[in-house]
């Protein structure tokens, strides 16, 4: 996988008594595979909202620990899907009375007036309605007009948090205990390796309200006859292998990805080599069916960041750049079969055939877990445009021609819903069906989206 970018992180916590901060630094810090752009927190204090936010990773952001103590709070890891890459549109982001993080895009939000951003569009919605309307009102109102992915934590100055996950289920968010507190996260192994339990997977429609440690609302409210769609690249790509979505295994979808790999798209080869790193068990599980052994000849350096993070694609080539080393010895004179989850744009899968070859790899044949990318995403994905998607109107052949692969297969839908083992699924990217609500014109999408 290479040039694709995630919605973002959220992470919050609601305690009986003052904790550190530093748990919500520590939150969105292990939550940072998800976003690397900005990094914030909110809090409140004696009735009004602060917030501490800035450009770069977590640990660049918070040098230093926080010499502070809160009851409720939230936090935000971003990559920006619509907007720029900016402080101004860094989450959480609000005013000293509302602030908003989410996860996802408003696919219509730039419907409703002119906002720099889609969060801006959630803030001001929330900031005019609240003044007049409860918080469920006012969500199942939110729910009504708008379209596309969302999981949203909202903090208000009396210290509430407002919780709740689009009718579409399109990205996950996750309720736990930790010590007495309830915290909030994007994926459920933030939760246990801070050592808390989940309590559940919120569902797609409800919205849950909580302070100090006491939930205060807990109800599905908007239901669009249970339709669910849920991001088929949380399962192949975004989520951390330790974590569970709805009930399946994040790390078992994967594994049976690559089983299904070799069994339905075989490649005679002498090893089995994964791209670092989220392709690994889908490497293990085409290795383990093909009996083909597993090598990790691809070496990623320390200071490598995920370059579908990158805002540009000057950036992105830096990354490229210093992005893998290889093991020469292991690769010399071998047939690999090359896997990786998804492409995109190709240009990672490019320079690491390019750098295979170099190394005196006798044949590559790539073989890709995931379904061909031929269309953007709409609900909180940020691929690029449909003529830099290398799939969008070229044949295997064609991709395998260009990419300099001896060959190149990808999994079928049907094989990857398969692999998953739920069929409420979204995957627009791949077929071009979005399930949405609401008609669009695509130019005009392309043209509000595209980067």
């Amino acid at each position: 996988m290479g040039n694709i970018h995630d919605k973002c992180g959220i992470f919050a916590v609601s305690s009986p008594k003052e904790v550190n901060i530093q748990l919500l630094v520590e939150g969105i810090r292990l939550l940072q595979h998800r976003g690397q752009e900005s990094a914030g927190i909110a809090y409140a204090e004696n009735g009004e909202i602060l917030t501490i936010k800035g450009l770069g990773l977590v640990d660049e952001v918070f040098k230093e620990n926080l010499n502070k103590f809160i009851k409720n709070g939230i936090g935000h890891v971003r990559y920006s899907t619509s907007g720029k890459s900016s402080i101004e549109e860094a989450q959480p982001l609000g005013d000293s009375s509302v602030v908003v993080t989410f996860n996802g895009t408003i696919s219509n939000y730039y419907q409703f007036g002119s906002f720099k951003v889609d969060t801006e569009f959630i803030y001001r919605f929330f900031k005019q309605k609240l003044t007049f309307h409860s918080i469920p009102y006012t969500v199942k109102e939110f729910m009504k007009v708008v379209d596309g992915g969302y999981s949203v934590a909202i903090l208000l100055n009396d210290e509430e948090i407002v919780i709740f996950r689009d009718p579409r289920g399109f990205h996950p968010v996750v309720l736990g205990f930790l010590e007495g507190s309830l915290v909030v996260s994007s994926e459920d192994s933030v939760i246990r390796q801070l050592g808390g339990s989940v309590l559940k997977h919120i569902l797609p429609g409800e919205v849950i309200t909580m302070k100090n440690g006491k939930i205060l609302y807990d109800k599905v409210i908007y239901e669009e006859e249970k339709n669910y769609a849920t991001c088929s690249f949380e399962y192949i790509y975004f989520a951390r292998p330790d974590s569970n979505i709805d009930g399946h295994s994040v790390y078992s979808a994967r594994i049976r990805l690559g089983e299904l790999l070799a069994e339905k798209h075989p490649a005679n080869g002498d090893i089995v080599v994964p791209v670092p790193d989220s392709s690994r068990p889908i490497a293990l599980g085409f290795s383990r069916k093909s009996r083909i052994p597993l090598e990790e000849p691809l070496v990623r350096t320390i200071s490598s960041v995920r370059s579908f993070i990158m805002p540009t694609q000057d950036k992105r080539n830096e990354v490229l750049e210093e992005k893998f080393g290889v093991v020469v010895d292991a690769v010399r004179d071998k047939r690999i079969v090359l896997i990786d989850d998804s492409i995109v744009r190709g240009n990672t899968m490019k320079r690491i055939i390019s750098m295979l070859r170099n190394a005196g790899a006798k044949e590559i044949h790539v073989r890709i877990g995931s379904p061909m990318i031929k269309y953007p995403c709409y609900m909180g994905i940020d691929f690029p445009k449909r003529e830099e998607l290398i799939a969008h109107n070229k044949s295997e052949r064609e991709i395998g021609n260009e990419l300099n692969a001896d060959s190149i297969e990808f999994l079928s839908v049907e094989e990857m819903v398969q692999a998953i083992g739920r069929r409420d699924l979204c995957n627009a990217c791949f077929s071009g069906v979005y399930p949405l609500k609401f008609k669009y014109n695509s130019t005009e999408l392309e043209r509000v989206f595209g980067k």
